[in-house]
């Protein structure tokens, strides 16, 4: 039997007494039972949630990587390609043409709204806009917005009538023998009917300027992306291809008179057709045999006669011949990594070749010299560093004004006024649905506009003005119908 102290301690105290270590503290207490835990007794509970959570976690961060890679690899708000467009990665045009549908869609739907509705929502939801003179969010809304507002700002029978005598014109039906003899060109053909030439019907090097090139899903021929960097395969394929799959300028005339007859206005097929024939028409009108060079005799005689100006075609040509060697890379209207890697590429051919000299004349032949510069991306920092524009590698665009000095210069011969602004930006409409491509050989509509006004006989300010209004329209249009469309 156990004596209780003397001095009156309760068993409580004697308890907490008698578990005082030399140190003072309370020894451990050894572990629970699997049976004398709290709650159920299982050994697992406390460990399966943190797994669980681990799971959850790995799962999210799987699938928000998997969110990204899509994001950057197919919608990257710079890219109007994706990765994986079942051609080359980055070079198909199906991105591009699906989003000029939706751009159809919208423009449609904002029209046939009322200016009270079309001034409320003309206003993207994403107030971030660094794309196409800073007025679209994306690359491919600007593209595909622009596009589809140029297209149907020329669909009218005033558009396909301009085209109709230009083409009249070109062909040579309406030289006039008195225009000839008052304007004294240095060049004059045989036979002023062009369509009775040789080269009517014969494949020059624009050939393939909008056909579809069905290795890369782009028009033209040939595509580089960051997937396929090297696009030199040596002149003797780009002839042979030109031979098996080019068009010829009567082809392209005989299309796009064949379109014009279904239609009242000008609608978009027809001017593809129309920017297809434009360029293959430049090739045989300043042909040696016709109307002399483009440059050197078709320009001159048009500056002597006051219809265009040497001192803007120079500034086009400055574009792309003396660009700045020292501007930023990233504001360069050209690939800054082409030039190396196509030697680099050059290189590698020629060392399995064992230094074959006809190999190497092939591949650094000069009808495909300026391949180097196009770019692996198509996309730059716009001049003030705010924003981005698309980018062609190719500099402002002296194709357009080739082609359009010689179109004033058939109207000269034919008796006809020189092109007035409103049938200059009939033509880039049409060249612009040719060059409105993935294609790394194109050029965007801001150079088409500069060198088609410069061709033209008017001024690059006036081009840069075309440019500003229809990406300002352009913006409304797109972004107020697609608003319309969430709310409808």
């Amino acid at each position: 039997m156990l004596a209780l102290p003397e001095d009156g301690l309760s068993l409580d105290a004697l308890y907490s007494q008698s578990m005082q270590t030399p140190t003072g503290r309370r020894p451990a207490l050894p572990p629970l039972g699997r049976g004398e835990r709290a709650g159920d007794g299982s050994k697992n509970e406390g460990s399966g949630q943190p797994r669980f959570a681990r799971a959850v976690k790995y799962g999210l961060c799987l699938a928000g990587a998997a969110y990204a890679y899509d994001e950057v690899a197919n919608d990257f708000f710079l890219s109007t390609t994706s990765l994986h467009d079942g051609k080359k990665g980055f070079t198909s045009n199906e991105r591009l043409r699906l989003a000029q549908a939706e751009a159809r869609e919208y423009s449609t739907r904002y029209h046939a709204a009322s200016p009270e509705e079309q001034r409320l929502n003309e206003r993207p939801l994403n107030p971030i806009r660094t794309c196409g003179n800073n007025l679209f969010v994306t690359m491919i809304d600007y593209r595909a917005a622009t596009y589809v507002h140029v297209a149907r700002l020329v669909n009218s029978r005033q558009a396909r009538d301009s085209l109709a005598l230009n083409l009249a014109c070109m062909k040579g039906h309406l030289v006039k023998d008195e225009c000839v003899a008052k304007y004294g060109p240095p060049k004059v053909p045989r036979d002023p009917d062009l369509t009775r030439s040789p080269l009517y019907d014969k494949k020059n090097k624009y050939a393939l300027s909008g056909v579809l090139n069905e290795e890369t899903g782009a028009y033209g021929y040939t595509s580089r992306s960051v997937t396929r960097p090297f696009v030199n395969k040596g002149v003797q394929h780009f002839h042979d291809a030109l031979k098996s799959e080019g068009v010829t300028f009567k082809q392209c005339t005989e299309k796009f008179e064949a379109l014009v007859l279904k239609d009242d206005g000008l609608g978009e097929d027809a001017q593809f057709a129309a920017g297809q024939a434009i360029l293959n028409f430049r090739q045989v009108y300043a042909d040696d045999a016709h109307w002399g060079h483009a440059e050197k005799v078709v320009m001159q005689t048009l500056s002597k006669q006051g219809l265009l100006s040497l001192a803007e075609t120079d500034r086009i040509d400055a574009s792309l011949m003396f660009e700045d060697p020292n501007k930023n890379p990233f504001k360069r209207n050209r690939s800054w990594i082409g030039p190396g890697l196509h030697q680099l590429d050059i290189w590698l051919h020629e060392m399995r070749s064992g230094r074959d000299p006809m190999l190497g004349e092939d591949l650094n032949h000069r009808e495909i010299r300026g391949a180097k510069y196009l770019p692996v991306a198509h996309f730059k920092l716009n001049e003030q560093g705010n924003g981005f524009e698309d980018c062609s590698g190719m500099g402002d665009s002296f194709t357009c004004v080739n082609a359009v000095a010689c179109i004033n210069h058939a109207r000269l011969m034919s008796g006809q006024p020189r092109l007035s602004r409103e049938d200059v930006i009939v033509i880039i409409a049409c060249l612009n649905a040719v060059y409105d491509d993935t294609t790394s050989i194109r050029h965007t509509l801001h150079e088409v506009a500069r060198g088609c006004f410069a061709g033209a006989g008017y001024t690059i300010e006036d081009a840069d003005k075309f440019y500003e209004e229809v990406c300002h329209k352009a913006a409304q249009e797109y972004y107020g119908g697609r608003n319309l469309s969430k709310r409808s």
